[in-house]
């Protein structure tokens, strides 16, 4: 056997034996579907891509967006806020990019969030480590502030502050 063809062998077995990796994030979604009757299903997904193929678990049920079915049995359009899957008929399935933050050592876990500005009133979902709570938007002198039972996030002048049920963190995203 030639060389050539050797190292080319080589090379396709090697990429047969390397496991395909995606690019996989935790997100907020929203499932609307277009039977108007029912209501809007929201709250924490997971978010995986591997060569424009997509998919999305929502509250335990995957959906699936082949990259070759695009434009056939569903449309796909991105933001710098998230992405919009849309199957005409049956639903619209929007997801949307955490933020995360720094938030020094008073917290050993992740810190992130999803503004939802286009709801009404406006909302935020704060989630430290695996914990959600979902915040609405409070009266503030200045700054977009949200809070809950317990919880408040406070972002003012380029600064975040978040009480977490009693611990005060001082934040940067």
């Amino acid at each position: 056997m030639n060389q050539p063809l050797q190292a080319l062998l080589g090379v396709m077995l090697l990429g047969w034996a390397l496991p395909l990796r995606a690019d996989s994030t935790q997100a907020y979604c929203q499932l609307s579907r277009h039977d108007h009757t029912l209501p809007v299903e929201a709250g924490p997904c997971n978010f995986s891509q591997r060569q424009g193929n997509a998919s999305v678990m929502l509250n335990g049920i995957p959906y699936h967006f082949a990259s070759d079915e695009q434009g056939k049995t569903y449309q796909r359009s991105a933001s710098t806020e998230g992405i919009r899957f849309n199957r005409e008929g049956e639903y619209t399935l929007t997801v949307l990019w955490r933020i995360g933050y720094a938030c020094g050592e008073a917290i050993q876990k992740p810190v992130s969030a999803v503004f939802l500005n286009n709801t009404q009133p406006p909302r935020v979902d704060l989630a430290v480590g695996d914990q959600h709570v979902l915040l609405l938007r409070a009266l503030s002198g200045s700054g977009a502030r949200y809070t809950g039972q317990g919880v408040e996030l406070w972002e003012h002048q380029g600064s975040t502050q978040i009480i977490w049920f009693g611990t005060k963190l001082t934040c940067t995203n």
